[in-house]
């Protein structure tokens, strides 16, 4: 039985080092977000990972391959951790649209779950997709599972378990974990955007 689920994101991207949103459209890894997946990978061996379950995009992919060669485990995919639709901000320089549409801080920076620019989905959205995935993770036949997704659904999915707040604290930088006990179906939150070339006890 499923004893923890590791959420953590993908590794530095081109686009993310640009100042550019992702969303749907993809960006490979840069040399740092490789050493980023590869700390990862160290630190999720030393959490006893069994397997991992990945975003299917790119991005996210190529982190998962490099963390389960350190770690030595299968790689699955759910398209529903895929990353947010950021729809027409899509490949955009976020500064460059926040000088524009200042209202669109709070798509951008994940601030409100119900927020949307023209064709993006919002956080609240996010969470209906990603929260069924969560509970397949939860029948897999392993006691530690990790998941390598993005950002903003990672922003979602704790915004939607922790009841609220401001969804922006709950963000990550690049290959940045929250553990998540998960006992009796509840998952447990104790702490979150932890560093992943700093080993904490489980």
């Amino acid at each position: 039985m499923l004893e923890h689920v590791i959420l953590a994101r993908h590794g530095e991207t081109e686009w993310n080092v640009a100042g550019r949103a992702q969303g749907r459209a993809d960006s490979p890894l840069t040399a740092a977000g490789i050493e980023q997946a590869r700390a990862l990978g160290r630190t999720l061996a030393a959490r006893g990972v069994e397997h991992i379950v990945s975003s299917t995009l790119g991005r996210a992919l190529h982190t998962a391959e490099v963390v389960a060669a350190i770690v030595g485990c299968e790689i699955s995919v759910d398209e529903r951790f895929v990353e947010r639709d950021f729809g027409e901000l899509e490949g955009r320089f976020v500064a460059e649209v926040l000088a524009e549409h200042p209202e669109w801080t709070a798509v951008l920076r994940g601030h409100d779950p119900l927020a949307v620019a023209a064709g993006s989905e919002s956080l609240h959205d996010v969470a209906q997709r990603v929260l069924p995935a969560l509970e397949a993770v939860c029948a897999l036949p392993y006691r530690h599972v990790a998941v390598i997704t993005h950002g903003h659904c990672l922003t979602a999915v704790l915004g939607a378990l922790r009841s609220g707040g401001d969804y922006a604290s709950y963000r990550h930088g690049n290959c940045a974990y929250t553990p998540l006990s998960v006992a009796g179906g509840v998952y447990v939150v104790d702490r979150w955007n932890v560093d992943s070339q700093v080993l904490v006890a489980a």
